[in-house]
């Protein structure tokens, strides 16, 4: 067993969230870290160039297995949400909240893809952020 020394807030949030998922705070934490270092070694893999299917995250393989079938999922599933699990959908709705809960209820804490069906596969995100400029004098 390891000590580790938290916030007060820290401590507080994740006992709420043990709580809600109905487990000690000890198997929370082990999840948690379980999840957070696989998707270290993943984003590590991806970013040394070396990524095999094989070796990629549950949730990046799901990602593929929707844009490569994006034009089915487009015409069976406009403009809803989809769920995806060993690349098969198990679930859609408009509801992105309700679907979120189904499948949270049937599959517990596994990576299930929850992904909009929209006319691109890939969503483009801009992100914009203010610069400063020194003014000369």
């Amino acid at each position: 067993m390891i000590n580790v020394a938290l916030s007060e807030h820290a401590a507080e949030k994740l006992h709420r969230a043990a709580a809600r998922r109905g487990t000690s705070i000890s198997e929370l934490l082990d999840q948690v870290v379980e999840r957070y270092v696989a998707d270290l070694a993943v984003w590590s893999d991806w970013n040394e160039g070396d990524q095999e299917d094989a070796e990629l995250g549950e949730i990046e393989q799901e990602q593929r297995a929707y844009e490569a079938r994006h034009s089915q999922l487009l015409e069976a599933y406009p403009g809803q949400y989809i769920a995806m699990l060993n690349g098969c959908v198990v679930d859609h709705d408009a509801d992105r909240v309700a679907l979120g809960r189904r499948i949270r209820t049937r599959y517990g804490n596994r990576s299930v893809l929850i992904t909009p069906v929209r006319q691109e596969a890939r969503q483009t995100i801009v992100i914009r952020r203010p610069r400063l400029i020194e003014e000369a004098a």
